[in-house]
């Protein structure tokens, strides 16, 4: 896996009309609907120009954070450093199973992916809890505990090559591997 920067000023608006609103409500629950009913007006640019690895996914940041929130103004939500991404993924690809920061949503541009979500059960035993398809269109998100990397167990199979839209609390990379 390979992360490329990547300008796009379209989704660079979308992220800072996201923090805005991330920072506007304290209901974080409304964020994942919000940004799904955002991301169905929104045109995705061409993507084929993104790096593309065989066998593999890559990430492609569109915008992130910088953390330099004044002290005291912000909720603890909005502490957190908010990251998009574009992934590019081959078919049959599979990540490991993994978990992600506190906030975490996915829409899918393109492609046709398989979620298989899993519980953390007694003695840390992993339990196959759901399995989900999604293609265009489609999309998904988790509210989770701060300061966590375990929220929204999980694991995606590339069933059909595309593209998918991510943006997460936090640098999705610290997930807990679990496989």
């Amino acid at each position: 896996m390979q992360v490329h920067a990547m300008h796009s000023p379209e989704l660079v608006s979308l992220f800072k009309q996201t923090i805005h609103y991330r920072n506007s409500t304290a209901d974080m629950a409304r964020l994942g609907p919000w940004l799904q009913r955002q991301l169905s007006k929104t045109h995705f640019p061409n993507l084929s120009h993104l790096p593309f690895e065989p066998r593999a996914y890559t990430r492609n940041c569109i915008a992130k954070e910088d953390g330099s929130h004044p002290q005291g103004t912000l909720t603890e939500a909005a502490t957190a450093q908010y990251e998009a991404l574009i992934m590019r993924w081959d078919q049959q690809v599979k990540t490991s199973i993994h978990g992600h920061p506190k906030f975490s949503f996915y829409y899918v541009i393109s492609g046709l992916f398989e979620i298989e979500f899993f519980e953390l059960a007694v003695g840390r035993k992993l339990n196959l809890k759901a399995v989900q398809r999604h293609g265009a269109t489609e999309a998904s998100w988790f509210l989770g505990q701060a300061h966590c990397y375990d929220n929204c167990i999980h694991r995606v199979t590339c069933l059909r090559p595309g593209f998918t839209f991510h943006i997460y609390s936090e640098d999705a990379r610290k997930g807990r591997v679990y496989d």
